[in-house]
């Protein structure tokens, strides 16, 4: 009998157990909610402060504190307002893979004039890879191999995202796949830019960027419920690890040996 309890309690752990985190978080720039003293319409800090990870970013040209509100796990108060001639944040490119890593952020336009650059880590040129407005459309950028996703502008916020999960693009729009594509990017060397190109004048951001993050993950690790497109529930949901599942199967197991033995 004292074996079956210990056996139900270990199970009952296992169970409850939650997933291990799937995504590695490279930097993150809330746009305002980790800068101090940033208010609505202010002018942006002089450096920009990571979140989760990350490094701060240097201000160029006059961003200004816009109004949040894009929906995502913690409420976003604040965003970045960038006119579209010279604002921008950057700092030094991210080492990052060129396979199994995503960039995702908030935008809301105010132009469908020329391109415009909202993050992109490299040399939009020849290396890296970041999100853009092509003209009247959403894309993302793989400097000097492709340019991709092609999705209209819309008023108000939209969320996007580049992945490129085991050798395969997936370009997402407010959550939904919306095109897919096999083209590799080169190593990411330059400058993490938002808001603005460092390198051409003409592809600065003309409207709102909030939410920026740029993340890599264990091969066929990631799931597109792992964007920052809407609320989440407070606490994790309790899942299965590698090593809950081999747990598992060890207490049944050992269930199944007792009950045997009980009948004899």
């Amino acid at each position: 009998m004292r074996f079956l309890t210990v056996a139900s309690a270990v199970l009952a752990l296992v169970l409850a157990a939650p997933a291990a985190a799937q995504l590695t978080v490279v930097a993150e720039y809330r746009m305002g909610e980790d800068d101090v003293g940033a208010v609505i319409g202010g002018p942006g800090a002089a450096q920009t402060q990571p979140g989760a990870a990350g490094s701060p970013l240097q201000q160029f040209g006059a961003p200004v504190y816009g109004a949040g509100g894009t929906p995502r796990g913690r409420t976003s108060t604040l965003s970045m307002r960038f006119d579209g001639s010279s604002a921008r944040y950057g700092g030094p490119a991210l080492a990052m893979p060129t396979d199994n890593f995503g960039v995702e952020a908030w935008a809301r336009s105010n132009s469908t004039t020329g391109n415009a650059m909202i993050v992109y880590n490299g040399n939009s040129a020849t290396s890296g890879f970041g999100l853009f407005r092509s003209g009247a459309n959403w894309a993302f950028l793989y400097g000097g191999i492709v340019i991709g996703g092609s999705t209209p502008v819309t008023p108000g916020w939209t969320h996007l995202a580049i992945v490129r999960d085991a050798g395969v693009n997936r370009f997402f729009v407010n959550g939904i796949q919306v095109s897919t594509s096999g083209e590799a990017p080169n190593p990411p060397a330059g400058a993490l830019n938002i808001g603005g190109n460092n390198l051409l004048a003409t592809e600065f951001f003309d409207g709102e960027i909030d939410e920026v993050r740029l993340f890599t993950f264990a091969p066929g690790a990631f799931s597109p419920s792992l964007l920052n497109t809407a609320e989440r529930p407070a606490m994790p949901v309790p899942s299965l690890t590698l090593t809950g599942s081999a747990l598992l199967a060890l207490v049944l197991a050992l269930l199944g040996v007792f009950a045997l033995r009980s009948r004899s």
